[in-house]
């Protein structure tokens, strides 16, 4: 496999004959194309995002992100009232806009709950209160 002057031959060329040193005429570089940005003339494919991310809806982050907050705050200030609040804003963010608000649902579980046991607690304590201290026979001294 060899040609007159000794020289190998490339057994990928379709020549048969062809100097290593100089590239195939055939051969033409890979053409570059700019990327085109939103506003410049393409075809726009509906709702569809490039590179698979999942397209989020403004209103739907924005619920997502209000439920995530409320759930946050009822973790700490008014639970039963807020954690609530924080759970149908998650739902709504999930149903309406297919916006992920899990933060938000898990936080206003959580809120709810320890709302709940604050309330219980506080009932528990004024009615011990009311059983210890007869109110109408009042205090012998």
């Amino acid at each position: 496999m060899t040609t007159p002057n000794n020289e190998p031959n490339n057994p990928y060329s379709s020549g048969g004959n062809q100097n290593w040193s100089q590239p195939s005429s055939s051969y033409q570089p890979p053409q570059y194309q700019a990327p085109q940005y939103h506003g410049q003339n393409q075809q726009h494919l509906g709702n569809q995002p490039g590179y698979g991310y999942p397209m989020v809806h403004p209103e739907g982050a924005q619920l997502a992100q209000t439920s995530m907050i409320l759930g946050i705050i009822s973790l700490f200030v008014v639970g039963i009232v807020l954690g609530p609040i924080a759970i149908v804003k998650a739902n709504r963010a999930e149903r309406e806009f297919n916006t992920s608000a899990t933060v938000g649902k898990v936080t206003g579980w959580i809120g709810t709950i320890f709302g709940a046991l604050g309330f219980l607690y506080i009932i528990f304590i004024i009615l011990a209160v009311f059983v210890s201290f007869p109110v109408a026979g009042g205090f012998d001294y």
